[in-house]
């Protein structure tokens, strides 16, 4: 290449670089979510309660406690609510049990299994 040219492809592809650096932070440039409320309790045993709520409409809520089983061993029962708006618009909502016997999510948005015909 001669040295014009040379010039000229050094010029565009650093103009380029820039250009795209400042797209990249335009972009990724979103406002923070301003936290409206939020509430935090913990124990020494592990048991908690905690909650928020977020500017966007976001809202979480739970709640841990020890729970005794049959066998003398103890359990943390985690239960809550998670509430948000998807990108569709739709408003969700989830409720959720963890304990001994596992993680249940209850919510409309959640695919169920078919009824079975008897």
């Amino acid at each position: 290449m001669s040295k014009p040219v040379l010039q000229i492809f050094q010029i565009a592809l650093v103009t380029l670089a820039l250009v795209g650096s400042a797209l990249c932070q335009f972009v990724h440039q979103a406002a923070p979510i301003p936290i409206l409320s939020r509430t935090e309790v913990r124990d020494d045993h592990g048991q908690f309660a905690l909650s928020y709520t977020t500017g966007d409409g976001q809202a979480r809520s739970e709640h841990g406690a020890l729970k005794q089983t049959p066998e003398g061993d103890y359990v943390l029962v985690q239960q809550g609510t998670v509430a948000y708006t998807s990108p569709e618009g739709i408003p969700v909502s989830l409720s959720y049990v963890a304990d001994e016997n596992g993680y249940r999510p209850e919510g409309t948005h959640i695919p169920q299994p078919p009824v079975p015909i008897h």
